[in-house]
């Protein structure tokens, strides 16, 4: 299917634009026509010499318009509004939006008689595997409306929960880069201009040891520099490969405050996505596949699917989890609980508020921590630096 772009004069006799998808440019044509549209100009869209309407990377659904996007389908739905009108009456609202053509291509997919999971399935990089699995649940129990309203909020919790994280580590590095900052000012410009004050004079080791480090940040960057690029751009290749990403996983699980921060998080995401799956109708075998995705360690992950293996041959979720000293225990002791009384998802989705409220605490403890002791840490670097400025001006004799 192509997507063509068009202008044309609505009832009222005001020009406006739209898109629409068809097979060929004939019928694109014979689409607007029978829609009784004075057409004033179509075209294949990019293929204008001025800038195209719309990229292809600009048509990925953001989560957060993602997240609106469901809410107001759910909400159409529920209202009693047919699937195609309603996807018909957002993808007007969403016109001069870049990803657009994603909405208009789901409508046109809907009227053909495809369903909105097979249709969405279509836009990976939009609607991930947890979104189309858990619609594809929705539609094969007549409940779709519910789903979209369930998946919402599970799309709204993700959001908030990488909100959180990324908010409380914002200060702390901003109060260490500008105390880095600070100490290169005092190293670079400072200390060098100060030099003269000690020309011809006896000073101390210390100071001759911080003057000889502000010669060598001033002079030597020739060599330090590309020796640093060099450095960094091998810890980013590093990270980036499999073995290197093994390695920090392997480390965040081994340091006790990064572990328990690490371990939280992951239980909080693979909780709340398996009680928002098992609720919309998904069997656990495939709500584990695609959970264990949300954990983001491959060690917490190797431990969901070695479960995985033993619940096809008949065990239970909490009791294969009870093995490995990864997850904390309570994760287990509340789903077996939920187990013996068939309330399972609701048990997962208690636990996922559970440790979404100990994120938050951990995380006000790490900050409340850690900004005392980047204080302490550059205010004392900064302060030797001063003394060994500041001590040979003490002695008078070095001056007569």
């Amino acid at each position: 299917m192509t997507l063509f772009h068009y202008r044309y004069i609505d009832p009222k006799g005001k020009k406006r634009a739209g898109l629409i998808e068809a097979e060929s440019f004939n019928a694109a044509k014979e689409k607007l026509r029978t829609q009784k549209m004075i057409i004033l100009h179509l075209e294949e869209r990019g293929t204008s010499k001025k800038k195209p309407l719309l990229r292809k990377p600009k048509e990925v659904i953001a989560h957060g318009h993602l997240i609106t996007f469901t809410q107001q389908l759910a909400s159409l739905l529920v209202a009693g509004m047919p699937l195609y009108e309603s996807l018909l009456c957002l993808e007007e609202q969403y016109r001069s939006e870049s990803f657009h053509a994603t909405i208009l291509s789901l409508s046109e997919q809907i009227k053909k008689g495809t369903s909105l999971s097979s249709a969405m399935n279509q836009f990976p990089d939009s609607f991930n595997q947890l979104y189309c699995a858990l619609i594809a649940a929705g539609e094969s129990v007549g409940a779709l409306d519910t789903t979209l309203g369930k998946l919402a909020i599970l799309l709204s919790k993700q959001q908030k929960l990488k909100k959180q994280l990324t908010s409380s580590m914002i200060y702390p590095a901003l109060l260490l880069s500008f105390s880095l900052f600070v100490c290169t000012i005092l190293l670079t410009f400072v200390i060098p201009s100060l030099e003269t004050l000690f020309e011809d004079r006896p000073i101390n080791g210390f100071t001759s040891l911080v003057m000889g480090f502000s010669h060598f940040l001033t002079r030597q960057w020739s060599l330090y520099l590309p020796l640093l690029a060099c450095f960094l751009a091998g810890c980013i290749y590093l990270c980036a490969a499999p073995r290197g990403k093994r390695m920090l996983h392997r480390l965040s699980l081994s340091t006790p405050l990064f572990k328990t921060l690490v371990t939280q998080t992951a239980m909080a995401r693979f909780s709340r996505t398996m009680g928002t799956l098992l609720q919309g109708g998904v069997t656990i075998i495939q709500a584990l596949q695609i959970s264990k995705k949300t954990i983001r360690n491959p060690f917490l992950e190797d431990v969901i699917e070695d479960a995985e293996e033993k619940i096809i041959q008949g065990s239970l979720l909490s009791k294969e989890l009870k093995k490995s000293n990864l997850i904390p225990s309570l994760v287990p002791r509340m789903l077996a609980i939920g187990e013996e009384g068939g309330s399972a998802p609701t048990m997962f989705h208690k636990i996922a508020d559970l440790y979404e409220e100990e994120i938050e605490k951990t995380l006000t403890r790490v900050t409340t921590l850690a900004q005392p002791v980047i204080l302490i840490l550059m205010g004392g670097i900064v302060g030797l630096i001063m003394l060994a400025v500041l001590l040979p001006l003490t002695d008078v004799n070095s001056f007569l």
